[in-house]
């Protein structure tokens, strides 16, 4: 048998999580018989160590089932992936910086490439992307490759910030350069309007404002026609919008549409080529999106990459038709194929309807993998059981019209919908649904006892509206970076 180890805060743990809420030595980790371990939590908190929706001292589990240490949400499996690495923890990301100082009139060259002056490993810039040359009169940047098909320059001045994908660059003076990924990124949401697109008296989103920030793994549900798909299509704009703004890092999505690049959407309907393999669709996929300049040993490595950490593996050479990969399977494709471009924010519209309890449960999971990996998650959900809450931070509950229900953490969702019906305590979120439509009477037929408004405004008068939307929004001041 293997010898136990610990996990916690204080560097002196065989894995180390920097997180407030981890203990110096949280957990001792026993490995038992094939892939299960043995966790005594070492914490004095009270609530150290939950498994299954239960405070323990003691557990067996397995290396993918789903522990929450602290706030933090993980498997054993996602902390042995990082070997003797440190792992921070989405909720309290610190931020990547670099700095430079460069020569004046030398020219220095910035891109995806490691062997850049300045590297910027991201799939959404250039191998080769522009060149910088600190001069007396400010910088010049030049592009090198552009989808234009011609340089474009710009000078820039000390104090000046550009974004560049998932980077800010901070120009100094004396050819001081500083470069950082900032992970406090917000999707906000403000006074969204969304008519029927035949009849502009019907709302479909009514007056929604949410901010979202980066490593939340938010669930929505609600009854048909509660604008669950329709919300998230006009993040994307898939559809238009008639009113209220979207923005990502203070950037609004209309004004600035190559921000668009960082929400990646995956539709209910798979988008996979049957006729293809998995690693086909893959690579056939990498060669548009990713920026032509990519070498292709640069494409297949990423191509690998996501093949990996999907589990996809197996499947590599097989076709994506029905018959040689599973739904689940597929869907995992889907997934793939967005994670191309390593989206801020990834949107998936009902990708689990139609899949197995067990093929249901490996998407969540990996999309639960995502979001402690920083970046923010939403989902629609059809028909959610109680294990799906227990992977998601928030849960957005849309009643008809578009109006928000609920927004809060997703596992007190089924107290608050008890208590404001003086019910027992729900055991499945199946029961919410129930709750918002109950009829006025027996006899009623669709007339509710609630109708949406009614919803809304007891939602407006609760402490998670003050804490998850406006206190939320108040941090969030718009502003257009340079």
């Amino acid at each position: 048998m293997k010898s136990s180890f610990t996990i916690g805060r204080a560097a002196h743990n065989r894995h180390q999580i920097i997180d407030d809420s981890i203990s110096e030595t949280h957990l001792q980790v026993t490995p038992l018989s094939g892939s299960e371990y043995l966790l005594r939590c070492l914490s004095d908190q009270p609530d150290g160590l939950i498994v299954d929706r239960q405070a323990v001292h003691l557990a067996r589990v397995g290396e993918y089932t789903l522990l929450q240490l602290g706030n933090v949400r993980t498997t054993l499996g996602d902390i042995f992936k990082n070997a003797t690495a440190t792992i921070t923890s989405h909720s309290n990301h610190t931020q990547f910086r670099k700095e430079y100082h460069f020569k004046p009139d030398n020219t220095y060259l910035a891109g995806a490439s490691s062997a850049c002056d300045i590297p910027l490993p991201s799939p959404r810039i250039a191998w080769h992307a522009f060149q910088l040359q600190p001069r007396s009169s400010g910088w010049h940047l030049e592009t090198v490759h552009n989808t234009i098909g011609r340089p474009q320059a710009i000078t820039l001045r000390e104090g000046d910030t550009l974004k560049i994908s998932p980077y800010h660059l901070c120009f100094g003076g004396n050819g001081h350069l500083q470069v950082q990924i900032a992970k406090d990124d917000h999707l906000v949401i403000r006074n969204l309007e969304i008519h029927h697109p035949t009849n502009r008296s019907k709302s479909l989103i009514q007056n929604f404002s949410l901010a979202i920030p980066t490593g939340e793994f938010m669930g929505i549900i609600g009854p048909s026609g509660a604008g669950k798909s329709t919300l998230l299509k006009a993040i994307r704009q898939l559809i238009p919008t008639h009113n209220g703004t979207i923005s990502l890092s203070g950037r609004d999505t209309r004004t600035h549409p190559e921000i668009l690049k960082e929400i990646g959407f995956i539709p209910q309907d798979d988008v996979v080529i049957p006729e293809l393999t998995v690693e086909e669709n893959l690579q056939y996929a990498a060669t548009f999106k990713l920026p032509a300049d990519w070498p292709a040993t640069a494409r297949q490595k990423k191509v690998d990459e996501l093949l990996k950490n999907l589990r996809l593996e197996e499947q590599r050479h097989q076709l994506c038709s029905s018959g040689e990969v599973s739904g689940g399977q597929r869907k995992r494709v889907n997934l793939a194929l967005e994670l191309l471009l390593e989206p801020t924010f990834l949107l998936a519209d009902e990708v689990c309807s139609g899949l197995s309890a067990l093929d249901t449960d490996n998407i969540l999971q990996h999309l639960r993998r995502i979001a402690n990996g920083g970046k923010g998650v939403i989902l629609t959900i059809h028909s959610p059981d109680i294990e799906s809450l227990d992977l998601m931070d928030t849960l957005l509950v849309l009643d008809k019209g578009g109006v928000i229900a609920y927004y809060g953490p997703a596992q007190k969702a089924l107290r608050y919908f008890s208590s404001a019906q003086g019910d027992s305590l729900y055991k499945s979120p199946k029961l919410i649904f129930d709750v918002l439509e109950k009829p006025k009477t027996p006899e009623s037929g669709e007339e509710r006892k609630t109708p949406p408004e009614e919803w809304q405004k007891h939602y407006r008068a609760s402490p998670y509206y003050h804490d998850y939307i406006e206190n939320r929004l108040a941090k969030e001041v718009p502003h257009e970076p340079n």
